[in-house]
């Protein structure tokens, strides 16, 4: 066509027939560059691919004569607006330690309240995430009432403040932390899809590094939930650069979400959806995994539903993908726990505010992704050097092609670790997924 309008001659006539076309051609042309752009940020094509997964192909291992992952510690696992008023008794607190709940935060109306609920958690070895009116009213006599409680798990102040909210809350958290030291004062801050107005401050660096220094904080906490109906957010991934950049610089762990309940433009999470958010999080760096929300609230404000447990206290489908998230974490904490992370880059459509995948470690002597995006840590801690590749794709498999040297390892879901060389063919991905190279 566009060798068709270039020919025609000269004319008033064919020059507007030209330009009338050749707009229409510029335009095809653009939708089709922008769509093969975004195909797979958008994601909304499930593709497959005919390579089978790790844990097939080594299915004929007898993987009890290898060696496994020592878990040591937890990685703190909070479910926000966890186990209700009117709900608190050792079952409904072992349920929510079965979904692999260790800390829960329920926003408590009474001081005695936060007593029930401390104790219980105390006789199942798991941590309360303090709040009630008391400790903002009377935080002197609250703190010492409950400083030397083996379940204190910290002291929530709020969420999602402001700048202008850091002369309100510094003199709080001054107050608990002269009189306990030894626990945090929880502050969770905003995603970086406010505008610097929304904030009060120049820009969202200035907004996260004003409350790590002025309060200051002992751990950073910000929410940002990137599934948003069948996309992923654009700028979630320049969000945990900014986190773990400050986080770094100022020698704090951070904590991120994952979103278990549903709420306006938010879909019911499947498990990739909840892999894809818990593991980016580990991958950057996360040093606690925290779930909005574990009990799903009655609101006039929101139309929440779909949580792990739903609002008539009955468990939903979601409960079971968050203990089998909960579950294939805790059995790599030594590793997310240990490690810091010296490199992290994507593959494929690079997200806004992060860079591209260039060359692996020395270790890993040819590496081939094809099939969608892929996010790649590099860390490492004081024994060992990790290769992570995460599918970060919502619905497309990934396949991979990787050839390593004959000292690298491979750990597997179940925390085995088998020599790489045994995985002597392609594999794939599913979507939210990851593999550990080890050497």
């Amino acid at each position: 066509m566009l060798y068709l309008l270039i020919s025609l001659p000269i004319t008033n006539r064919n020059i507007y027939f030209m330009s009338k076309y050749l707009i229409k051609f510029i335009v095809i042309i653009l939708l089709v560059f922008s769509s093969s752009c975004f195909k797979d940020v958008i994601d909304n094509e499930i593709s497959k691919v005919s390579s089978n997964e790790i844990d097939e192909i080594v299915s004929y291992l007898d993987l009890k004569s290898y060696p496994t992952t020592i878990q040591t510690t937890e990685i703190p696992i909070v479910g926000w607006h966890g186990i209700q008023e009117g709900n608190l008794n050792k079952s409904r607190f072992e349920e929510a330690q079965e979904a692999g709940i260790n800390i829960n935060y329920t926003h408590h109306t009474h001081i005695d309240s936060v007593q029930k609920s401390l104790d219980i958690a105390k006789d199942l070895g798991m941590k309360i995430l303090i709040f009630c009116p008391e400790l903002i009213k009377d935080p002197i006599n609250t703190v010492l009432r409950f400083m030397d409680h083996p379940a204190n798990g910290g002291y929530f102040i709020i969420d999602e403040p402001v700048a202008s909210s850091i002369s309100t809350y510094k003199p709080l958290v001054r107050t608990i932390e002269s009189i306990d030291s030894t626990h945090f004062c929880y502050i969770n801050l905003l995603p970086n899809q406010f505008s610097a107005t929304d904030l009060g401050t120049i820009d969202y660096k200035q907004y996260i590094n004003r409350y790590i220094i002025e309060i200051p904080l002992k751990v950073l906490s910000f929410d940002h939930y990137p599934v948003i109906n069948t996309s992923i957010s654009p700028v979630w991934y320049e969000n945990l650069e900014i986190i773990r950049e400050e986080a770094n610089k100022n020698n704090i762990p951070f904590w991120a979400f994952g979103l278990t309940t549903s709420h306006l433009e938010y879909p019911v999470p499947n498990l990739n959806h909840l892999r894809l958010q818990v593991y980016s999080n580990l991958l950057y760096g996360a040093k606690g995994i925290q779930y909005f929300t574990y009990w799903t609230l009655k609101s006039k404000r929101w139309d929440f539903n779909s949580g792990p447990i739903d609002v008539s206290g009955k468990r939903t489908e979601v409960f079971y993908y968050l203990q089998k998230i909960n579950e294939e974490i805790q059995i790599l904490s030594s590793i997310f726990l240990s490690s810091r992370v010296t490199k992290i880059s994507h593959f494929g459509q690079i997200p806004k505010g992060t860079i591209e995948f260039d060359n692996p470690p020395y270790f890993i002597k040819s590496i081939n992704i094809n099939g969608g995006n892929a996010l790649v840590s590099e860390m490492e801690n004081t024994e060992n050097r990790f290769f992570i590749i995460q599918n970060s794709n919502l619905n497309k498999e990934i396949e991979i092609d990787i050839q390593t040297d004959s000292y690298t390892k491979i750990i597997l879901k179940s925390g085995t670790i088998i020599p790489a060389t045994l995985i002597n063919e392609r594999f794939k991905l599913i979507p939210g997924d990851i593999v550990i190279f080890m050497r």
